[in-house]
């Protein structure tokens, strides 16, 4: 079943990948991973070796924050004239006892809503609100 989700065009950041390959029960690697999006015209330049939180809550059943974290990370960053920013060795990972996250599968994508992160109220805001997507543009439900 489809759900709808609101994520402001201006803030919309997708990241995509070609593959993703599973090491462990809670670490997966995307091959080829990059960014896209509205928000990367307005965003401040990405750095390298860097990570941000993740949060799927509003795919599950229990609105509980900090319950579907990930942690998502890269090393290098390259920007692309197609205007993506592709991401070198990109990496999910989340602690398998005390969080719950998406299994992910190579035609998904992640939308991530940057709202609440310019630059004045970021350190307020220690996670993203995500949503995995398939590759028919709609938004799995991990309710059941």
């Amino acid at each position: 079943m489809a759900e709808k989700f609101m994520v402001a065009e201006k803030y919309r950041l997708e990241l995509h990948w070609t593959s993703v390959k599973y090491e462990a029960e809670d670490y997966c690697k995307l091959d080829d991973a990059y960014f896209s999006g509205p928000v990367l015209s307005i965003a401040e330049r990405i750095q390298g070796n860097d990570s941000i939180n993740l949060d799927f809550f509003e795919q599950y059943p229990i609105i509980t924050r900090n319950a579907y974290v990930a942690k998502f990370s890269w090393g290098n960053v390259i920007y692309n004239k197609n205007n993506t920013i592709t991401l070198k060795d990109a990496i999910i990972s989340h602690d398998k006892d005390l969080h719950k996250v998406p299994q992910l599968h190579d035609n998904d994508y992640i939308v991530i809503d940057t709202k609440n992160h310019e630059s004045e109220v970021h350190h307020f805001n220690l996670v993203y609100r995500a949503y995995v997507v398939n590759e028919n543009f709609i938004m799995y439900n991990f309710r059941k």
